[in-house]
């Protein structure tokens, strides 16, 4: 699967280094060795704890060592780590950053579109042609989308418009009593903890949620 170079090398170093150690006290992810876009499973052989450092460059890495449909899904990944909330704890450099980018806008050109080398039929391009006719399309030009936004609603409008929403789940008026309780709430007053059965820690209900439970990074 992984091409023989020095970037599969490097790879497997760091795996070996990572599955070595005995402790680790630093925060870390988890990172599948093969990863799950290339075939890889959730089973703990294919499972490591690596540091945030660690989980980027073996990202970078697997780039380099696939080729073709593979090496797309490798740039996404790596991409998403950037993007990803995931990685506060390691923040790459502007040169990284670049390169990452780089690859993504290169994958996504390399993607085949989901109508490559389709041949349409006289017949299926007849009813595309009178599906579209008729229908509103958008401004074409700079001046058509001038004379849109020339019309203003009228005040019946907007006040029809205000009573509807004021009218919906949410809108509603709330008396001042439950406006206290709501602003005390969220000035200090304890809020419950939810402790995670697969990590062990306690959050709030909001980033149990989000985070634990069922999403829980530990969870396999």
């Amino acid at each position: 699967m992984y091409l023989t170079n020095k970037y599969t090398t490097w790879y497997k170093n760091i795996i070996a280094n990572a599955q070595s150690r005995v402790n680790l006290d630093v925060y870390f992810e988890t990172h599948h060795i093969i990863p799950k876009s290339l075939g890889g499973s959730n089973d703990p052989s294919n499972l490591v704890k690596l540091t945030a450092k660690e989980h980027f460059i073996c990202h970078l890495l697997l780039t380099k060592m696939v080729t073709g449909a593979h090496r797309r899904s490798m740039y996404y990944a790596s991409y998403m780590m950037v993007r990803g909330v995931r990685n506060q704890h390691y923040t790459p450099s502007s040169k990284t950053y670049s390169i990452v980018r780089a690859n993504m806008i290169k994958a996504n050109k390399e993607r085949p579109g989901p109508n490559l080398g389709l041949v349409m039929s006289a017949e299926t391009k007849k009813k595309l042609s009178s599906s579209l006719k008729g229908r509103k399309q958008p401004p074409r030009t700079k001046e058509h989308a001038a004379k849109l936004g020339q019309y203003e609603r009228t005040i019946e409008h907007r006040k029809a418009i205000s009573d509807l929403r004021k009218s919906q789940k949410g809108m509603q008026k709330r008396s001042d009593s439950t406006k206290t309780k709501m602003s005390l709430w969220q000035k200090g007053v304890p809020k419950p903890k939810v402790k995670c059965s697969y990590c062990g820690k306690e959050s709030s209900q909001m980033n149990y949620t989000r985070w634990h439970g069922n999403n829980c990074k530990f969870k396999i």
